[in-house]
């Protein structure tokens, strides 16, 4: 059996401790990530909390909060208690916390707005329901949602529309789309005659 010089198992060591490495590396950024994400999840529950315009309710919502244990991390949630008892008997010094312009979908600003959901990647169609349901909520008319392929449609998330009356509101689409969604999405305006006033498409992209 050949035996190996130095300089190979110096080598094949640093190899194997560079990939343990990147291994590591990777579990560590993950877990950190998930970390994180839950930390906002809790912060954005709080915020949320506080953005009705009545002290009694953002009080009762607090409340809610902590006794349903939606505040899973022990910090946020003894944090939010001590923050109750000590408002309890003056809910008006709890501050209102306006939601951030594009976080919420507000009404539409144009008459018979019509709303038509596509996208060119089939896993993306799971994001229909819940990006409908918020439509519908604020006021839009959803027409259908489709998972189309061919060579005409956009590779990127982007809101189309075709009358220059409709470029404020889907401005105010694609604000609301890059807040919640993803920073790629543009309002870009297409020719077609066949389209009235108030249709607009939210593409969700390849």
């Amino acid at each position: 059996m050949e035996k190996k010089s130095p300089a190979v198992i110096t080598l094949i060591l640093s190899g194997v401790f560079a990939v343990l490495g990147t291994i590591v590396g990777g579990i560590v950024q993950g877990y950190w990530n998930v970390r994180l994400a839950e930390q906002k999840y809790q912060s954005d529950l709080v915020m949320k909390a506080l953005e009705s315009a009545s002290a009694q309710e953002r009080l009762l919502t607090l409340k809610m909060l902590v006794h349903t244990n939606l505040l899973t991390q022990s910090g946020v949630r003894d944090s939010v208690s001590n923050y109750i008892i000590e408002k309890e008997k003056d809910p008006e010094s709890i501050p209102q916390v306006k939601p951030t312009a594009g976080q919420t979908l507000e009404a539409p600003i144009v008459d018979n707005a019509r709303v038509y959901l596509l996208t060119g990647n089939k896993t993306k169609t799971t994001g229909f329901v819940d990006l409908s349901a918020q439509l519908k909520a604020a006021g839009y008319t959803v027409m259908n949602a489709r998972y189309i392929v061919d060579a005409g449609r956009a590779d990127k998330p982007e809101i189309r529309y075709f009358n220059e009356s409709d470029k404020e509101q889907a401005e105010k689409l694609a604000e609301f789309m890059r807040f919640n969604y993803d920073k790629a999405y543009a309002a870009n305006l297409y020719q077609d005659a066949k389209a009235k006033p108030g249709y607009i498409e939210i593409w969700l992209g390849r």
